[in-house]
C-alpha cells in the first residue's frame, strides 16, 4: 500500500466518522450543535506527513488525476443539489423568502468533505482495479 492509498483510507475513515458524529450530535444538540462534528475532518491536515519521501510514478499521477476529477464532479453536483434543495424546501414547501444563514457554511463544508471522500474512494477503487488487471 503506497502513501496515496494510506491518505485515502484516512479520508474515508474521518469522513465516515464525521457523518456518524453529525447524526449523533444532531439528535442530541440539534442542527447548530451538530455542525461541530465536521471538525474531526481536520485530522486530514496531517495526511501530508504520510509517505513524505515516496516518489509517485506516471500511473500514480494518472490515478490521482482521475480521482480528483471524480471528486470535483461529485462536489459540484452536491453543491448544486444542496443549494437548489435548500431553495425547494424553504421557498416551495415552507413559503419563506429567506434562507437561514447557518445552512450555507454547512453546504460548503459538506461539499468539501464529499470531494475528499469521493476522491479517496476513487483512489482505492482505481488502485484495486489496477491490481486486478495485473493479476488477471
Amino acid at each position: 500500500m503506497n502513501a496515496e492509498q494510506k491518505r485515502a483510507w484516512l479520508a474515508v475513515v474521518t469522513a465516515t466518522l464525521c457523518i456518524l458524529l453529525y447524526i449523533i450530535f444532531y439528535l442530541i444538540f440539534g442542527p447548530k450543535g451538530a455542525f461541530s462534528a465536521f471538525a474531526i475532518f481536520g485530522v486530514n491536515g496531517f495526511a501530508g506527513f504520510i509517505g513524505r519521501g515516496e516518489q509517485a510514478d506516471e500511473r500514480d499521477n494518472n490515478i490521482a488525476r482521475q480521482a480528483t476529477s471524480a471528486g470535483a464532479i461529485m462536489s459540484y453536483l452536491a453543491f448544486v443539489l444542496g443549494c437548489m434543495g435548500t431553495w425547494v424546501v424553504v421557498y416551495a414547501f415552507q413559503q419563506q423568502e429567506q434562507v437561514r444563514v447557518h445552512i450555507l457554511p454547512m453546504i460548503t463544508i459538506s461539499c468539501g468533505i464529499i470531494f475528499y471522500f469521493t476522491r479517496s474512494v476513487a483512489i482505492l477503487w482505481l488502485y484495486g482495479r489496477h491490481v486486478e488487471a495485473s493479476n488477471g
